[in-house]
């Protein structure tokens, strides 16, 4: 078998020669992506290389997708699926190979359950016109938002923002009008945008929006005006890890 060094890279007609659940193990800890793909596929895989493969994987991150995206969408997504399937079908060999979870599931990095959280209130209503919204740009729709004297003219304006422009919706979060509803809704749209490649080199910036209004949400400084239910308006976890996922196999 080939060295440490020699793992993370292999041809297809290397990789047939493996055929042991211990050399197919060792080799996912030390391989190329592509190569995960070949051993959650062999007849030789155990339990344990599927489970690691796995939560190597960040599963967290594709809870967002459709359990129906299409296969080839997104390569990550595809393994998870492969590897959760396989084990429903009992295709894994049971081993003295032994995997724990644990530290990876505790450091998984999630959803935040505070933006999953429905809040109650009032229902909204719209009165603006959409296309004249979005027709507002730069400086003039800083001055919109600035202007606002009510939460539902802020809800106004926030519901239909489409932009590129990362300080409108620092604006629209940091207004003295912003409540919980709005807050949520702003959320939601960037992180849709932050799984977007148009949006890839900007996501730092995302994701200082998306952290500043989880802590304010924690904190509690937006008040409860509106009704809104991230789990209804956009359903952002379409599936559910199974549970003999985290399940140690000693």
């Amino acid at each position: 078998m080939q060295d440490e060094s020699e793992y993370v890279n292999l041809e297809f007609e290397e990789f047939q020669k493996i055929q042991t659940p211990i050399e197919l193990h060792q080799l996912a800890q030390h391989c190329y992506f592509y190569i995960q793909q070949w051993i959650v596929e062999s007849k030789y895989c155990s339990e344990a290389t599927a489970l690691m493969i796995f939560w190597n994987s960040t599963p967290y991150e594709y809870v967002r997708y459709s359990w129906k995206t299409k296969k080839g969408t997104n390569e990550d997504l595809d393994l998870i699926r492969t590897i959760i399937n396989n084990f429903e079908k009992g295709f894994y060999l049971k081993t003295d190979i032994a995997y724990d979870p644990s530290e990876k599931i505790d450091c998984a990095e999630r959803i935040p359950e505070i933006v999953l959280q429905p809040v109650i209130g009032e229902e909204p209503y719209i009165y603006f016109d959409e296309e004249e919204v979005r027709g507002w740009f730069g400086e003039h729709l800083m001055n919109q938002i600035q202007r606002c004297d009510s939460t539902i003219e802020l809800y106004n304006i926030a519901v239909f923002l489409k932009h590129k422009e990362f300080e409108v919706y620092q604006k629209i979060i940091g207004h003295p009008y912003c409540d919980v509803a709005i807050a949520l809704m702003t959320y939601w749209r960037l992180e849709h945008y932050s799984t977007l490649s148009l949006y890839a080199e900007d996501w730092l910036s995302i994701k200082s929006i998306l952290d500043s209004i989880e802590e304010s949400l924690t904190q509690q400084r937006y008040p409860q005006v509106f009704s809104y239910d991230p789990n209804i308006e956009v359903k952002p976890i379409k599936w559910n890890i199974p549970n003999y996922m985290f399940v140690k196999i000693s």
